[in-house]
């Protein structure tokens, strides 16, 4: 092989040094293009670029925290929210809004047209579809995985686990669970959880990273409501009361039941009933609280307090006599009718009968004045204080404008207007003693910590009539319901019930009179309690029954199933079964009874030696004669009895103290007494 030159190795060299020198020299180049460009990205453009990150992986959102649960006084969830997922999209994001709206519409079942609207424009954010089914949620997962301006956030959704028991009285919120109607609107302050802007981080699929989210802090939710309504009492309210609409083929109607002595509300019903979960499906008519919001005129249930009217002025006893003019009554070119003949009547009967011309007289003897301001004690005019929304205050005109047919009608509830929650609160007052009380429907509200932060006042308010008058007037309340009274279906086998019928006529606006076709049939009372419990007031009104307009006939049997129903719930005995007396074997025998026949009516003359009753009259309804002639004893002077079978009348009346002496009168019959 030639050697190499000198020369040759020197070029060689030199050439290799030049690569080097290249290579090198792109290579530093590079690096302090590198760093430039860092520098350039790092500190120059830091605040740019640090912005346009923050823009991309961060994002701040608006977080409502979990509004608060409404229980039931059970500590049952009658409301509450749940997590669920909506739908949002990028617009600016979305490549072929056409095909994303026509793939996603069958799914979200929303028109083409309406998603199309949706992804317009160059926004950053749009809802697409809140508060998604499971089903919708599983089919677009794949949608959100390949469509990069798609994806799902999570919000709160309300939820009413009962369905419609108490669906008016609840209400419902709107899509961002901000309280609308009901209880939910009434107490949003308190149900409502904090409002919060957090930041969000995405990762690339601008997906919210769980991680990232704000914590659930007890603080920041929604304060928990308890209500005073029993769920068992709500239920069988609703049950009745809807068994009493259609079976009078009603138009609607409202069921209550409220403690006398402290308001609080324990069932609140109403027929046609409403879902708040599927508010959407529902008429809007439907979501109206009508016990609370609809003014009505009582009818004949307003008596009571014409009696109450009567008694404090002193110009009345309870055993006065009033001429109630054989049904007619010109009152100056108005007649005013009775449904029957009446001659004289006592006070208590006047209640007994319903008879508007006796309530008629008494209240043109008092006086427009002294009336006007019994019914102004007793809360009629005036807003009740529940705590609900949208509560009328009811129509009570100055005494100054009445006329005198004025007078006369509002003393047997024409011309007046109230709501069924004023009249119950009315009765309330009645049945603790002449206390008036306002009503309410929250029992207690208690924080994140279990702090009660509010709690209804627990005093009764002002005194309305004396406890002297309230006693009288229950007394002739009890007389509605004996068998000629106007309610004998209200009545409740071994208990004392006291209660007034209503059947008043709709005014017909179109006409400017009062409809001969249109009613509304109502009844409203109480049963005695044993000792220490409080009475519980319970009224039943149906609206333009058909098969009957009278409130003994519709609403009384109503009423006397939800207490059968209130008697067992609350354990109560009966009168009878808490008597103290034994009933012996009883042998007619050593009774040594005398009959005399008389036709249908028989009297005996008792001069056995039978166990003495207690000094108070108990009720024998639904019970044999032969327990009867055991328990009054030695009382009894002479007992008239007509019919056979099992005693469902009686004099004297239950409650009644007994003396040595007195005459009694049974009414029998072979068919029960159970209605």
């Amino acid at each position: 092989m030639k050697q190499r030159t000198k020369r040759e190795s020197k070029d060689e060299r030199r050439r290799l040094r030049q690569r080097i020198g290249l290579v090198a020299g792109v290579v530093v180049f590079s690096l302090v293009a590198v760093v430039a460009r860092a520098y350039f990205l790092q500190v120059v453009k830091h605040n740019y670029y640090l912005a346009r990150q923050q823009s991309q992986c961060n994002s701040s959102r608006l977080v409502r925290y979990k509004r608060g649960e409404i229980l039931a006084s059970d500590g049952k969830v009658l409301a509450a929210s749940i997590k669920g997922e909506s739908l949002y999209a990028e617009p600016r994001r979305v490549q072929d809004k056409r095909r994303l709206a026509k793939g996603l519409a069958p799914i979200l079942k929303m028109k083409v047209s309406s998603l199309e609207r949706g992804l317009r424009g160059e926004r950053g954010f749009a809802w697409l579809k809140r508060s998604l089914t499971p089903g919708q949620v599983e089919a677009l997962q794949p949608w959100c995985k390949k469509e990069p301006g798609l994806a799902f956030s999570k919000e709160a959704r309300r939820i009413y686990p009962n369905r419609d028991l108490a669906g008016q009285v609840l209400g419902f919120t709107n899509i961002d669970c901000q309280g609308q109607e009901g209880l939910e609107l009434y107490y949003d302050e308190y149900l409502q959880g904090r409002q919060l802007y957090v930041s969000m981080e995405r990762d690339a699929r601008r997906q919210v990273v769980e991680s990232s989210q704000s914590a659930e802090l007890d603080h920041l939710k929604g304060k928990t409501v308890y209500l005073t309504i029993d769920r068992r009492l709500q239920a069988w309210a609703e049950q009745e009361l809807e068994t009493a609409v259609t079976g009078s083929r009603g138009k609607g109607g409202v069921a209550l039941v409220m403690d006398a002595d402290n308001g609080a509300v324990l069932a609140m019903a109403q027929y046609p009933r409403f879902n708040p979960n599927s508010k959407r499906k529902n008429n809007p008519a439907l979501w109206r609280n009508r016990a609370v919001t609809d003014l009505l005129e009582p009818g004949s249930t307003l008596k009571a307090f014409t009696l109450v009217a009567a008694l404090e002025s002193g110009i009345f006893k309870i055993d006065d006599l009033v001429d109630c003019e054989e049904g007619k009554f010109k009152v100056g070119n108005r007649t005013i009718h009775d449904t029957h003949e009446y001659g004289l009547l006592r006070l208590d009967e006047v209640l007994k009968y319903s008879s508007n011309i006796g309530c008629s007289k008494i209240a043109e003897r008092i006086g427009a004045e002294r009336f006007y301001a019994v019914l102004k004690n007793f809360g009629f005019g005036s807003h009740s204080g529940i705590d609900y929304p949208h509560e009328p205050s009811g129509r009570l005109r100055p005494w100054q404008k009445w006329r005198e047919i004025d007078l006369c009608n509002h003393s047997f509830g024409q011309g007046v207007s109230m709501t069924s929650v004023q009249l119950v609160a009315a009765y309330a007052a009645l049945a603790n003693g002449g206390h008036r009380v306002t009503p309410h429907l929250v029992a207690k509200i208690i924080n994140g910590a279990g702090w009660t932060v509010y709690e209804p006042p627990a005093k009764k308010s002002s005194r309305v009539c004396s406890s002297k008058v309230a006693q009288q007037v229950d007394r002739a309340l009890a007389l509605v319901v004996e068998d000629d009274g106007t309610a004998p279906q209200a009545r409740i086998p071994g208990f004392r019930v006291m209660g007034k019928t209503g059947t008043a006529q709709k005014f017909d606006f179109a006409k400017k009179s009062y409809s001969h076709k249109n009613y509304r049939a109502s009844f409203v009372g109480y049963v005695d309690p044993p000792k220490g419990q409080s009475r519980k007031i319970v009224y039943v009104m149906v609206d333009e029954p058909r098969s009957s307009i009278y409130g003994g006939l519709v609403a009384a049997p109503a009423f006397q199933r939800i207490n059968r129903h209130l008697l067992s719930y609350l354990n109560y005995a009966s009168q009878t079964e808490l008597a103290t007396l034994t009933i012996p074997d009883y042998e007619e025998e050593e009774a040594g009874c005398s009959v005399a026949e008389n036709g249908s009516e028989r009297v005996e003359n008792f001069t056995g030696n039978a166990t003495q009753a207690a000094n108070v009259m108990p009720d024998f309804t639904g019970r044999t004669i032969r327990d009867a002639l055991i328990l009054i004893g030695s009382y009894r002077r002479s007992v008239k009895i007509s019919g056979q079978g099992r005693i469902v009348s009686q004099k004297p009346q239950p409650g009644t103290t007994l003396e040595p002496g007195l005459d009694f009168v049974f009414h029998l019959s072979s068919e029960s007494s159970e209605i």
